[in-house]
């Protein structure tokens, strides 16, 4: 069992990350949270491992391998902290790859969450053995549609 994890936001993710463990599942992650996540003493399989494929900025998790295993029940949880758009907007800091993965995961049914706060909710849904969680796959979907409404305000108002 495997839960994935791609944060822009690092503090505070090992604590989490641990428990999984405790719990008894594989962590995967892309290259700066992992190594972070090393850094801290957590076991945890770079993500590029599983794809084959170099990390850049711009393509970490778009690839069909990760979809695969999210969609067979490989992948049980999905945990993606994207990039801050609204603090510093700009086309660097659209995510694209993260909300995809934010969204597979509300379609699949498995707990899936954008911050720390969900985070905690998505140990504890995995903790109590359940797995669909509706309440989380509707934060997810709020969240991705508020985070592409910011980016196309931004597109229409004060993009270069």
């Amino acid at each position: 069992m495997k839960v994935l994890i791609s944060s822009s936001v690092k503090e505070g993710i090992e604590d989490l990350a641990r428990e999984l463990i405790d719990l008894g599942f594989e962590i995967l992650a892309t290259g700066g949270t992992a190594r972070y996540l090393e850094e801290r003493g957590v076991n945890v399989t770079y993500l590029s491992e599983i794809t084959g494929i170099d990390e850049s900025r711009e393509l970490k998790t778009l690839h069909p391998k990760v979809y695969e295993l999210i969609f067979s029940g490989k992948i049980r949880a999905v945990v993606v902290i994207p990039y801050e758009f609204e603090k510093n907007p700009c086309r660097e800091n659209i995510d694209i790859g993260g909300l995809s993965l934010l969204r597979a995961a509300a379609k699949a049914g498995i707990p899936a969450a954008f911050d720390i706060e969900g985070f905690k909710k998505v140990v504890e849904v995995l903790k109590s053995g359940r797995g669909e969680n509706p309440a989380l796959a509707a934060r997810i979907f709020r969240f991705t549609s508020e985070y592409d409404r910011k980016i196309a305000e931004w597109f229409e108002n004060e993009a270069p």
